[in-house]
């Protein structure tokens, strides 16, 4: 039995002029199947196309060269045609070979991939010891109709078993296994890298809040957290083993409060990691005070990122995520103030929005004491209420490759918004970029202070702002 793996990549060119900024980051959901393969001595092997650019035709002759049993494909939306062909390609090398997809998009259209005849079984939910049931019931001529939580196809019939019970214990999973993983080639977006080598850890699954444009409140998401000691061995181990000089956090919101954030920041700082590593995570403006944020600070923290999303408190209302704006302001200037730099989400193009309100919002960042901004067109991504709402209103494209935030092409954006035009969301996007760093203070500060930006990235970034599509290099 031999199991292949794939991180599947996705044509960057449609970022137009911020391709550039875009870099494959660790796929912590394969390397979760990889540790639990591992654990069970089942051989298996990765490819990270996204790393690694081996398209279709490396993907082949990896396949004729390695002769996998089961070959699993992770698939996010934008890269949902692709993945597709990948497994058409595979399967016009062996049919024999059995070609399994998981994550959230392949789980949703989980009839639509199967019908294609390219795709034996679809996973739902959290997949890592499904997975294993499925690996084992393949190699064992066994029954999946037995195995819970996936959808499969039994020659032209389309079996479903949708239940599916999230894990409990998420301590009882082994660690994420890099060892089959190009770490070398792993970073984060521009605003999120500080040292490398870097990798991802997960502490917590699910998250206790409900904004509309999330994917894990519509599928009932539970939210679990790992022991805060789990977790630092799990870093110690990541430094003694790969040289890890940064961590970054996947989950929605680390910390979620502050019991577990202080208490993990004392092991790190008792451990003394804090002086070998840098860490960085997302959360939610509301759940950090000036105590935990020093401590923070002192564990190695250097970087936060918050969803801040809007200025507007109708839209607020709207996606669920009411935040005072006072808060806002007086929270992220605490971060200021502890020594962390913070970098704020937006979000531009809700439904009833209009450029007044945008404008609103693009104010509102600016006199923010952020050091960080990105500016998103919102997206109905599939699994959020605002992807049903999408899909309800008979609006519904299923280009999937064109579901990404920072698209310069008014032809194929993907847009809720029901008074704009993609042109005008577009130039707003590229409006709201352009106020918040091309300031003279702000281009000092990340020249000079912060020292995290080459100086012909900012320039570079500074063009794309001002000329779009016309920096898209291939």
């Amino acid at each position: 039995m031999k199991v292949l793996l794939i991180n599947p990549g996705m044509d960057l060119n449609k970022f137009g002029g911020f391709k550039r900024f875009m870099q494959p980051m660790p796929p912590i959901g394969l390397a979760y199947l990889a540790g639990v393969l591992k654990e069970n001595q089942i051989e298996f092997k990765v490819i990270d196309d996204f790393a690694e650019n081996s398209g279709i035709k490396g993907i082949c002759e990896a396949v004729k060269n390695y002769s996998p049993t089961v070959v699993g494909i992770s698939c996010l939306t934008p890269s949902a045609d692709y993945v597709l062909s990948i497994a058409q390609s595979i399967k016009s090398i062996n049919k024999q070979i059995k070609v399994l997809a998981g994550n959230l998009h392949a789980s949703i259209f989980a009839e639509e991939f199967l019908k294609t005849g390219y795709v034996d079984i679809v996973f739902h939910g959290e997949s890592e010891y499904s997975f294993l049931s499925v690996v084992k019931s393949i190699s064992n001529n066994g029954d999946l109709s037995q195995i819970k939580a996936i959808s499969f196809r039994d020659n032209d019939k389309i079996n479903h078993n949708f239940e599916n019970k999230f894990l409990t214990d998420l301590d009882a999973l082994p660690y994420p296994d890099w060892e089959s993983f190009p770490i070398d080639k792993y970073g984060f977006l521009p605003f999120m890298d500080i040292n490398k080598p870097a990798l991802s850890v997960l502490a917590s699954r699910g998250c206790p809040f409900s904004c509309s444009y999330c994917s894990l409140v519509y599928n009932n998401v539970p939210f679990r957290s790992r022991d805060h000691e789990r977790v630092v061995d799990e870093i110690e181990f990541l430094i003694n083993r790969y040289n890890v000089k940064q961590i970054g956090f996947v989950d929605p919101i680390f910390p979620c409060n502050k019991e577990y954030g202080v208490k993990f920041c004392q092991s790190m700082i008792k451990r003394k990691l804090n002086k070998k590593i840098v860490w960085i995570s997302e959360t939610r403006i509301d759940c950090v005070d000036m105590e935990l944020l020093e401590l923070m600070r002192e564990s190695g923290c250097r970087r936060l990122l918050f969803g801040i999303e809007t200025a507007n408190l109708d839209v607020m209302g709207q996606i669920n995520k009411n935040i005072p704006l006072e808060k806002i302001r007086k929270n992220i200037s605490l971060v200021r103030k502890a020594g962390i730099q913070s970098t704020g989400l937006f979000m531009i193009g809700f439904p009833s929005e209009t450029k007044k309100d945008i404008m609103n919002t693009i104010d509102f960042a600016n006199k923010l004491e952020l050091d960080f901004a990105k500016f998103a067109i919102t997206t109905p991504f599939p699994g959020s209420r605002l992807f049903v709402d999408f899909f309800k209103n008979n609006k519904l494209r299923k280009d999937w490759e064109n579901y990404i935030t920072y698209n310069p092409d008014p032809s194929k954006l993907v847009s809720v918004n029901e008074k704009l035009t993609a042109q005008e969301l577009i130039d707003l996007q590229r409006i709201a970029h352009r106020k918040f760093y091309f300031r003279i203070k702000m281009i000092f500060w990340h020249l000079f202070v912060i020292r995290t930006v080459k100086l012909k990235d900012m320039f570079f970034g500074i063009g794309s702002l001002f000329f779009h599509g016309k920096f898209n290099k291939k």
